[in-house]
């Protein structure tokens, strides 16, 4: 599973969720108000079910669920880690700290259920 690597840091900026399904895998990711993962997806291939999405008020960034095939789970973690140069490129300056914040929550969360 490729991450984006900056000196020995992995960004990650997806969680993979429980699935029933035995054909999809479920994920909840960030994104920004562009849809930059879009062109990504495009890029790679990668057919996305979009589900529900999020915004924090005042927030440029998304936070969206969606479904993707088992099949295509590399080729859509490919484009994720593509992810962290494209934000900044488009100045989203902010978004490794957003990112570990948005798991850090994410993982909380799941180990109290």
């Amino acid at each position: 599973m490729k991450k984006t690597e900056m000196e020995g840091y992995i960004l990650k900026n997806y969680y993979k969720l429980q699935s029933p399904s035995f054909f999809k895998f479920q994920y909840v990711f960030l994104d920004s108000e562009d849809y930059l993962a879009d062109q990504l997806f495009i890029k790679y291939k990668v057919t996305v079910d979009f589900g529900d999405e999020y915004v924090k008020e005042n927030s440029p960034y998304h936070v969206i669920f969606c479904k993707i095939r088992k099949r295509d789970e590399k080729k859509f973690l490919d484009a994720l880690s593509e992810m962290y140069d494209k934000m900044l490129l488009m100045g989203y300056k902010d978004y490794q700290e957003v990112c570990d914040n948005f798991i850090r929550v994410v993982e909380k969360n799941e180990k109290e259920k």
